[in-house]
């Protein structure tokens, strides 16, 4: 009989001209076949009626939200051995994915599964020796797709030094009855009977391991058992960026659950995939692998069972992965835990809480219901319901922030409207900011020039007001304005008073509109947004009248006053719009001239998953002061000017939050080198190619149209707003005859939209044009890589954004290359990309200088 150890060394043969063991043994119920280009060896969905191992070429697995849908690229494998259909092994034993063939043709070995598994039912050894060689292959698939999720995720972190830590012995150790309830708790050994856990946990040991801890680094082979009983780990995987040319981190999931396996490859004794490191101080069960090995050895059983079960683990932890993949593709995290849900029910017991989660979160306001149900099944659901709801949440971060903010937003309303009575117009106030603060407390915000405040109050605070994204809406149709809120909170932590504010009169239907600003006793003027006004003369001037007491009592008080001067929100793109001149002209009047503070916002119209709040306070000026710096005597002229003054800060605001994620700039070594390579080329005769890797890894690029004096300046993974950065530095002393742009996929990848991107465009191409009016601009589509077909749609509508830019200036040029890496059905060409379906390869760099040769306007 083979050992465990035994079985375990069979991972490093090599076939020769016979198949390793246990497959010789089972070639006499398989045959050998080939399959094309195009082939599907198993579908989504569908009951398992082959397995395979494949000998040669690549097989790409693929899976769709909805059994319509398009499908996405969900990993793939060309390794040798690679088991294809593992899920006839496990139940309901339909495929979780598509897979088909992406090479020109594949060789495979191809059973018949009930053939299969009638062989390994009559012999237990042949059996324990398949499912663990089947362990040792199937593991390979979470390496490479979390190399695949690691290549496509944004979420890239630095590296730092790791090393694993072997924790230190608990002090508080359990008796043998408490250490087998531990391992009935967790979901992989519910299987096993109380006599073969207490026979492992003779031999456990508790181990302490702190924050920063390492228990299993990649690539490691460490073995035995590591249980969770509390604390929390999470997985991360280390990349290396052909892009960047530097190694790179990427967080994974976090597990909090108790019982939880930490490792799979622990316990096949092979190499982990992934870093695991402690989040939160963590007590790990240790069951070495000798107590493992000898009870395996001793009881064929429990042998078979337990690398039955790792097959188990394999599966949940290949989902994981594979969930996570698609939730970063599709950007849309709602859908991916709904299908996920869908796509398992079939193991779930119908009286299971979790049928009723994709139900919930299909609406905001029973979203945190879905999100309860799903961390109560966590802890407490029973088989597979643990690991699905913990799928779900880890999928879910974004989500559960998101609708901890819109509660939060209620709450701000519920302060100010809601039982209110008896309660000061101070008292409602301060509630207010309370729970304003407690609500921008949740999503990401960046604040720049705090030292900008005036140490003394009664000033005037102006700002941009934005639009209220639709979302945030709030069930009784109110809309918290976000903006002016946290404007509001952030006065007053710096005064420690209450500014006033002035707001809009509500239309009749608006009654919660009215309400709640009355309820703050704030200053209300008409706006364009207001209802009508039916007023003879004399009323209009009595109501300016009374505006301006207002403002003059406020300001006697030594208060502080919020405005904006526009009357009306608008989109962060186009903000602020024209500023009113009635309030400005009312400061004329006051007796005594205060500070005006301007107060930059961008991204308050937008959701908090996609976009990262931003404010700044700029340097206070008197308007009077301000209007001669300005050559201007009379408001409205004055106004004007500051308008766009003010619009051009908020666009390089908007600039800076989007450059804030990255304080170390990704790109310098590199855009160093190509200013150093531009010192020595004295042509400015040429055709400069500007972009991202695309570019940058055409190495042929030079010699391929040396004729038209191509000269290669692709940088790394870059977008168009990382081309309009460093634009200057890198052009200050060069001026080429023609600009090739390429960007775009970059920039969709990183959830920019199509109109964010031809925003970014337009400001590239107006800086080409003011440093090189002479010039010519040529840009070429955005490719289609299969890595990235989850925006296929996105690129169609970014591709026609820009091409309809190109065509109406005369200056300006296309070139068309996504229609030409596309199979007749639409699909982006895998044969045209190495391994990473992301780059391209000498096939697909001789369509592009065959087609951009072609269509060069020199």
């Amino acid at each position: 009989m083979l050992t465990y150890i035994a079985i375990r060394q069979n991972r490093n043969e090599q076939m020769t001209d016979t198949l390793p063991s246990p497959l010789d043994q089972l070639m006499p119920k398989g045959e050998i076949v080939i399959r094309k280009k195009g082939d599907i060896l198993k579908k989504q969905f569908s009951k398992v009626d082959q397995f395979y191992i494949l000998l040669e070429g690549t097989v790409h697995f693929d899976q769709s939200l909805h059994s319509n849908d398009k499908e996405l690229l969900a990993g793939m494998s060309q390794s040798k051995y690679a088991p294809i259909g593992m899920d006839a092994f496990i139940a309901p034993y339909r495929n979780e994915t598509t897979a088909r063939v992406a090479s020109d043709e594949a060789r495979l070995i191809m059973w018949q599964t009930k053939d299969l598994i009638t062989l390994l039912d009559d012999d237990i050894v042949l059996s324990i020796a398949f499912y663990t060689f089947l362990n040792i292959q199937s593991h390979k698939f979470v390496e490479d797709t979390s190399e695949l999720f690691a290549n496509t995720s944004a979420a890239l972190q630095s590296l730092a030094t790791e090393t694993s830590s072997e924790g230190y012995l608990a002090q508080l150790e359990r008796d043998e009855i408490d250490k087998v309830i531990l391992l009935l708790q967790s979901p992989f050994f519910e299987a096993f009977d109380e006599e073969d856990l207490a026979v492992l946990a003779q031999s456990m040991q508790r181990r302490e391991y702190l924050v920063n801890d390492v228990i299993i680094k990649q690539d490691e082979e460490k073995k035995g058992i590591y249980l969770l009983e509390s604390g929390e780990v999470q997985y991360s995987r280390m990349n290396f960026s052909i892009e960047t040319n530097k190694p790179y981190k990427v967080p994974f999931r976090s597990i909090s659950t108790p019982g939880y396996l930490i490792s799979s490859s622990s316990m096949l004794g092979i190499k982990s995939a992934m870093t695991s490191h402690v989040t939160k101080d963590a007590i790990v069960l240790y069951i070495p692998e000798d107590n493992l090995e000898k009870h395996c050895e001793q009881y064929p059983k429990f042998a078979l069972s337990f690398q039955k079960r790792i097959l188990w683990l394999i599966n949940n932890q290949l989902r994981a992965v594979r969930t996570r993949l698609i939730a970063t593709q599709f950007n849309e995290e709602l859908l991916v835990a709904s299908t996920l849900i869908n796509s398992n029910s079939t193991k779930l017991m119908v009286h299971s809480p979790l049928h009723a989660v994709p139900l919930l979160l299909e609406n905001k306001l029973t979203i945190p219901h879905a999100i309860e149900i799903l961390h109560r099944t966590e802890l407490k659901g029973i088989g597979p319901e643990k690991n699905l709801a913990s799928l779900c949440l880890d999928n879910l971060h974004q989500t559960q922030r998101e609708s901890n903010f819109y509660r939060a937003l209620q709450d701000i309303y519920s302060s100010v409207a809601e039982n209110t009575e008896g309660k000061s117009v101070d008292q409602i106030q301060l509630d207010c900011v309370k729970a304003s603060k407690k609500a921008f407390s949740i999503p990401s915000i960046y604040l720049k020039g705090l030292e900008n405040m005036p140490t003394e109050q009664g000033c005037i605070f102006i700002y941009n007001h934005l639009l209220n994204e639709p979302y945030y809406t709030l069930p009784n149709q109110f809309q918290i304005t976000l903006d002016s809120h946290y404007l509001s909170a952030l006065v007053y932590e710096q005064y420690g008073a209450h500014a006033q504010r002035i707001v809009r009169l509500g239309k009749s239907e608006e009654y919660a509109h009215e309400n709640y600003y009355d309820n703050l006793g704030f200053i209300s003027v008409s706006t364009a947004d207001s209802e009508a006004l039916v007023e003879t003369i004399e009323e209009k001037k009595i109501r300016h009248q009374k505006f301006y007491h207002q403002i003059n009592d406020a300001l006697n008080e030594g208060k502080n006053i919020i405005i904006s001067p526009e009357g009306s929100s608008h989109p962060t793109e186009h903000s602020p719009s024209h500023f009113k001149s009635g309030f400005f002209k009312v400061l004329q009047k006051v007796k005594k001239e205060p500070l005006i503070v301007p107060i930059v916002m961008a991204n308050f119209d937008k959701r908090i998953t996609a976009y990262k709040f931003a404010c700044e306070i700029k340097k206070p000026f008197k308007l009077s002061e301000k209007m001669k710096e300005y050559g201007c005597t009379e408001v409205k002229p004055f106004l004007r000017k500051y308008q766009m003054d003010f619009r051009n800060d908020t666009q390089q605001l908007t600039n800076d939050i989007s450059n804030e994620t990255s304080v170390e700039f990704l790109f310098e070594d590199e855009v160093d080198a190509l200013i150093e390579k531009l010192t020595t080329h004295d042509e400015q005769d040429c055709i400069s190619f500007y972009g991202s890797s695309t570019i940058r890894l055409w190495d042929t690029l030079e010699s391929d149209l040396a004729d038209k004096k191509a000269i290669n300046l692709g940088f790394g993974g870059s977008s168009y707003q990382w081309c309009l950065f460093y634009f200057d530095r890198l052009f200050e002393n060069f001026r080429p005859k023609n600009y090739v742009l390429y960007g775009g996929d970059n920039d969709l990848s990183n959830g920019q939209s199509p109109e964010d991107i031809l925003m970014n465009f337009s400001l590239l191409t107006e800086k080409i044009k003011n440093h090189n009016p002479a010039a010519q601009i040529t840009v070429i589509s955005i490719k289609p890589s299969p890595s990235r077909e989850y925006l296929l749609s996105k690129i169609i509508e970014t591709n026609e954004l820009l091409r309809t830019h190109t065509e109406v200036n005369e200056h300006m040029h296309w070139i068309e290359i996504y229609e030409h890496m596309l199979t007749p059905d639409g699909r982006p060409r895998t044969d045209l990309f190495v391994d990473d379906m992301l780059h391209l390869n000498p096939k697909g760099y001789k369509i592009w200088k065959q087609h951009v040769r072609d269509q060069l306007p020199f």
